[in-house]
């Protein structure tokens, strides 16, 4: 979010403030004062304008009270305040109401250049509405708005539009470094594929000469360029950064020239790197394209023969995978040998995979990586012989002949059950083949748009609010996913195969989203929740978001902890970060009851937060850091004056402390919290009895040697009677801050 609240730091795990008989009484004086802004703030609210509201509302914002801030944004900006329009649209976009953020937006882009970048920016990165985002980019300049104008360039460039973009950027340099810095690495990015090009003109121009005529160093001076350039990035590095042509791809074409240029060295590698750009580019067939070509003129390349098939492996093209590792292999390449070996050992060929693997095994070549040694693939597959291979059932067996005549005659769910076997079997090509059958037959399309099954989502409570058109809006976030047709044979058999390819054969994430995408878009959870989950792999979170968001409010409890972490570690917004740690903890991943339960331990929601540390302390076996809940249990049972209760459980945190403090270092593991010393003060302040002193002072005993300046060691005990003091005989102002210091 724009503003992060006080509480943000609190999702580190450590307390942000010492105990109460530590430094209650500054917090109390702390949170007295913070009451009185408070109130200032509430009453010129209530009796101010709109911009009264919004400083209001930002106050609370920044205190991490979303809640109850919705509705004097809301009001001040049905006022006429475009800020705090722009601050209701952040709230909504950070809890993935993007229609109810752009209704939001709306109301005042026409006026003002900060909600039209908004807006402009919610259509381009969560909408994927890029016409929409350049209109309110452009009107968003007209405006004013110096980003709107870097940023309506930055889109340009991505369409390829860069005598536009320039125009603008020109524009904008002057008042936004941002421009600017655009602006120079365009220009670095030219004057490097320039440099590369001229360097390798004059290279081929050498190599064009007669032999007797060549510099004899002539081979130093390509390796230099290759790999050592020293005017610029040396030309190997070109294809290591995709993202130059993303973000600006009508460099691309110079770049390609300059690969093709390059031919004339007489390097494969050149080829190699030309191929690995269109990889990481996401271009498939280029990539393949390119190898291919570089193989007709290197043929004897390994470098460039197991390069095309690691291609293949990646985007789990099978067939063609096996059959680019058969020249190697039959040659005496031994990498390729062994992955060979190791292809046919996972689909169950065992003869052909020992006969691969004892071929890389006992090969000779000298040029064999440490990681592809073949013993670790020889032990697995002699495992794999006394193993009873995978096998149908006789009732499976006996559909066999039905299915084969139904998918011939054209039934994509007779096809998609055969695809099935064939992965039962590890017969991964033959599944291929059934699924890609299955999946090319058209399915009834889902009632609701594909733009809408994928952008947009509701807040884990569901809270909108607003004025009817934003109620609306909301409404229609919320039934664009609920009410879906399930997914049809040819949707599921493109997710089964993504997902086979992917968790069986080992592809790359990016080659399996296009198969994930058919079923996620009809509803199908699984692979709704499968999609998100690759995106976050891809270190793409804005992608995953929508997808993790709808698998989560379906009850997926790994989806509902990974929103809850982007929006309370992300966004900041703890409240609503909670509602997702409890969804997910009620739902079996106990480790986000733990998360939840400290937070509202904090919040003084003691009831609630004792349900969710129970159930945290549960999974301590399986996650050792759950250790810790026993004392954010202790402090929730207190809470409820539950004294014995909370003594009990401070008594168990003590005993688990040295395992909590495994999960801290540094400045975080030095002012951890100390449940001996809490416990010591609940005995002496609220148990007082003989037993509860003896017990307290042998919990304090030795508080001193290590903080000879601890003020509980030193107070403590002067507390007790017949030691100069009292039962609770501590300052009021402590007592009273007992929960105040930790909000």
């Amino acid at each position: 979010m724009t503003a992060k609240g006080t509480d943000g730091a609190s999702t580190t795990g450590a307390r942000t403030t010492q105990s109460a008989s530590t430094g209650a009484p500054g917090a109390a004086a702390h949170t007295a004062g913070r009451d009185a802004e408070e109130r200032a703030y509430r009453t010129a609210a209530e009796h101010g304008d709109a911009a009264d509201r919004h400083a209001y509302a930002e106050f609370l914002v920044g205190r991490g009270r979303v809640d109850d801030a919705v509705r004097w944004l809301e009001e001040a900006a049905r006022g006429g305040e475009p800020r705090a329009a722009r601050l209701r649209a952040v709230t909504a976009k950070d809890r993935g109401q993007y229609a109810v953020a752009a209704y939001w937006y709306r109301t005042a882009a026409e006026r003002d250049g900060a909600c039209a970048f908004g807006l402009a920016e919610l259509l381009w990165e969560r909408l994927d509405d890029q016409e929409g985002a350049a209109e309110w980019y452009a009107r968003g300049a007209a405006l004013g708005s110096v980003e709107c104008r870097t940023n309506g360039a930055l889109l340009l460039l991505s369409q390829g539009r860069s005598t536009e973009a320039e125009v603008e950027l020109a524009q904008a340099a002057p008042y936004d470094h941002v421009a600017g810095r655009v602006e120079q690495r365009m220009a670095e990015l030219g004057e490097r594929i320039d440099l590369h090009r001229a360097r390798i003109l004059e290279l081929a121009a050498l190599y064009g000469l007669p032999a007797e005529e060549r510099p004899a160093d002539l081979p130093e001076r390509v390796a230099e360029f290759l790999d050592d350039a020293e005017e610029c990035a040396p030309f190997s590095e070109l294809h290591t950064e995709p993202e130059w042509f993303t973000s600006y791809p009508s460099f691309l074409p110079e770049a390609e020239k300059a690969y093709v240029e390059a031919r004339a060295l007489g390097n494969p590698r050149t080829d190699q790197w030309h191929a690995l750009l269109h990889y990481n580019l996401d271009r498939y067939e280029d990539a393949c394209r390119v190898l291919t070509d570089g193989l007709r003129r290197h043929p004897d390349s390994r470098l460039l023969s197991r390069s095309l098939s690691a291609v293949h492996f990646q985007y789990g093209e099978l067939a063609r995978y096996e059959a680019s590792l058969r020249p190697g292999a039959e040659a005496g390449d031994r990498i390729q040998q062994r992955r060979l070996g190791d292809l046919c050992r996972e689909q169950w060929r065992t003869a052909e995979a020992r006969r691969w693997l004892e071929a890389a095994e006992a090969g000779t070549d000298g040029d064999d990586a440490p990681y592809e040694a073949a013993a670790d693939s020889l032990a697995e597959l002699a495992a794999d012989e006394h193993t009873t291979p995978p096998a149908l059932s006789a009732a499976e067996e006996s559909r066999l002949p039905a299915l084969h005549a139904a998918a011939g005659s054209g039934d994509p769910a007779a096809a998609l059950e055969l695809g099935r076997l064939a992965e039962q079997l590890h017969r991964y090509p033959e599944a291929v083949r059934h699924y890609r059958h299955a999946a090319a037959a058209p399915d009834a399309p889902a009632s609701a748009p594909a733009a809408s099954a994928s952008a947009s989502d509701v807040s884990a409570s569901g809270a909108g609010g607003g004025a009817d058109s934003a109620r609306q809006a909301q409404s229609a976030e919320r039934s664009s996913g609920e009410d879906e047709s399930p997914a049809g044979p040819a949707a599921l058999a493109s997710y089964a195969l993504g997902r086979m390819l992917h968790e069986e054969c080992g592809a790359h994430e990016k080659a399996v989203v296009p198969l994930y995408l058919p079923a996620a878009r009809a509803g199908d959870l699984d692979a709704v929740e499968g999609l998100g989950a690759l995106y976050v792999r891809l270190d793409d979170p804005v992608a995953a978001e929508p997808w993790l968001r709808r698998a989560a409010r379906f009850g997926r409890p790994e989806a509902a902890g990974w929103v809850g972490n982007r929006v309370g570690d992300g966004y900041g917004d703890l409240e609503e970060a909670v509602r997702w740690w409890t969804r997910a903890a009620r739902s079996g991943k106990v480790w986000y009851g733990w998360r939840a339960g400290k937070q509202l331990v904090r919040w003084r929601r003691y009831e609630e937060a004792e349900a969710l540390l129970r159930l945290a302390w549960t999974g301590r076996e399986q996650q050792e850091a759950l250790h810790e809940a026993a004392y954010w249990l202790a402090r929730a049972l207190h809470g409820q004056a539950r004294t014995a209760e909370a003594v009990e459980w401070l008594r168990t945190a003590r005993e688990v402390h040295h395992l909590v403090r495994l999960g801290y270092s540094g400045f975080m593991l030095a002012s951890l919290f100390d449940p001996a010393t809490e416990l010591a003060e609940l005995l002496v302040d609220e148990v007082a009895t003989p037993e509860a002193y003896a017990e307290a002072a042998e919990l304090l005993a030795a508080v001193p040697e290590t903080s000879p300046q601890h003020r509980a060691a030193v107070q403590l005990p002067a507390r007790a009677p017949g030691r100069g003091g009292a039962p609770g005989d501590r300052e009021p102002a402590a007592r009273d801050a007992e929960g105040a210091a930790e909000t």
